[in-house]
C-alpha cells in the first residue's frame, strides 16, 4: 500500500496498540485493576491537571550520568483536593456488584450528581454475601476554581475482605488526603483522556507525506486507497476523521514532590486557563495526557522500573 509517490511501499500508518481507536465515553478514565497492594493500603488518588512548570532537582540516582548534579526538567502540576468516600461497593466471586452502602449527609453537589434518595443497605449484611469490596469516592472540585459537578470512581484497598471491611467502614463518609496515600519519590501510573482535536485530515492524524505541488490535485491525503480487486477500502488506509479524546494510561511517573502550601508553587500570572492553586498539589516529572482541568486518576505503579528515593526540588518561577 503506497502513500508516497516516490516509494513503492511504506509501513502501515498508525499504531495497532490501541486498536480500535474510539472516542472516550466520558472525560475521565479509571483503571480496570489496581494490582497488588499491601494490607490496608489504598490504591491511589485523583486530581485536576493545572499545567506544567520547570524545576531543578538534585539527581540521586547512582546509575545516572548526572548523579549528584542539579537537573532542569519539566513537570506537571496536579491539584489534589481531598476525596470524599461516598459508599462501599461489594462484589461476589463472579466480580458482580451485589450492593452498595452509602454514607449519610453527603455534600449537596454529590447528592445532585447521584440523585441520592436516602435509605441504605447495611454494610454488615452485605459483607456476609460478598468476597470483595471497593471504595466509591467522589472528587470535590468546588474546593478549587474549576466547577461544582464531581466525578465518582472506585479505589481499591489491600488485604482480604476481613482486613478491608473495618478500614472501609471507618472511612465511610470521611475525606481522604493525598499525603496519607502517595509519598515523595514513588512511582505512579496515570490514567486520563487525551486532548480532543476534533475533525482532522490524514496528515495530522497519521503523518502522511505531503505531495509536491505539481504531483496531484490533492496533496494532503494518501496516494493509494488499496488494491482494486478487494472492492473495499481497508481500515489500515490513513484517512480523515476524529482525532483525540481517547482513554490512555501512562506508566511509571515519578513523584517529585507533594506541595501542601499552594503559595510555594503558584505563579504570578496563574496557570494558563486554570488560575492559581488553593489546595495540595502533586508534582510529577514529565507530562501526562489530557488538557488543562482534566481529571487525572493515579494508582501505585504496577511495574516500577527501579527503586527511587525522594529528591531535593527547587521550583523555577
Amino acid at each position: 500500500m503506497a502513500h508516497q509517490i516516490t516509494k513503492k511501499s511504506t509501513p502501515r500508518r498508525g499504531s495497532l496498540q490501541f486498536y480500535p481507536i474510539t472516542r472516550s465515553d466520558r472525560a475521565y478514565h479509571n483503571f480496570p485493576s489496581f494490582g497488588r497492594l499491601d494490607a490496608k493500603e489504598i490504591s491511589g488518588f485523583a486530581g485536576y491537571k493545572a499545567g506544567m512548570i520547570q524545576l531543578v532537582y538534585l539527581d540521586n540516582d547512582k546509575n545516572s550520568p548526572t548523579f549528584k548534579n542539579e537537573v532542569l526538567t519539566n513537570a506537571t502540576v496536579i491539584e489534589c483536593p481531598p476525596l470524599l468516600v461516598c459508599a462501599l461497593r461489594f462484589y461476589n466471586n463472579s466480580n458482580n456488584t451485589i450492593g452498595e452502602s452509602w454514607a449519610q449527609g453527603l455534600h449537596k453537589n454529590v447528592e445532585r450528581r447521584i440523585k441520592y434518595k436516602g435509605g441504605n443497605a447495611d454494610p454488615d449484611a452485605l459483607k456476609g454475601k460478598a468476597s470483595d469490596l471497593r471504595l466509591l469516592v467522589s472528587t470535590q472540585p468546588w474546593m478549587t476554581t474549576l466547577k461544582k459537578k464531581p466525578e465518582l470512581f472506585e479505589l481499591g484497598i489491600g488485604g482480604d475482605l476481613n482486613t478491608k471491611f473495618p478500614i472501609a467502614k471507618e472511612l465511610l463518609g470521611k475525606e481522604l488526603d493525598i499525603s496519607n496515600i502517595i509519598k515523595d519519590g514513588s512511582f505512579l501510573d496515570v490514567s486520563s483522556v487525551t486532548k480532543g482535536k476534533g475533525f482532522q485530515g490524514s496528515v495530522k492524524r497519521f503523518g502522511v507525506k505531503i505531495y509536491p505541488v505539481h504531483a496531484s490535485k490533492s496533496r494532503r491525503k494518501a496516494g493509494n486507497l488499496g488494491a482494486e480487486s478487494m472492492a473495499k477500502v481497508q481500515f489500515t488506509v490513513p484517512q480523515h476523521g476524529r482525532l483525540g479524546f481517547n482513554a490512555r494510561v501512562e506508566y511509571n511517573k515519578f513523584v517529585l514532590k507533594i506541595v501542601k502550601e499552594p503559595k510555594d508553587i503558584n505563579i504570578s500570572s496563574g496557570y494558563k486557563r486554570y488560575g492559581n492553586l488553593s489546595k495540595t498539589a502533586l508534582v510529577l516529572k514529565g507530562s501526562v495526557p489530557g488538557s488543562t482541568g482534566r481529571l487525572i486518576i493515579m494508582r501505585k505503579a504496577l511495574r516500577p522500573n527501579k527503586h527511587a528515593e525522594p529528591v531535593k526540588v527547587s521550583f523555577v518561577k
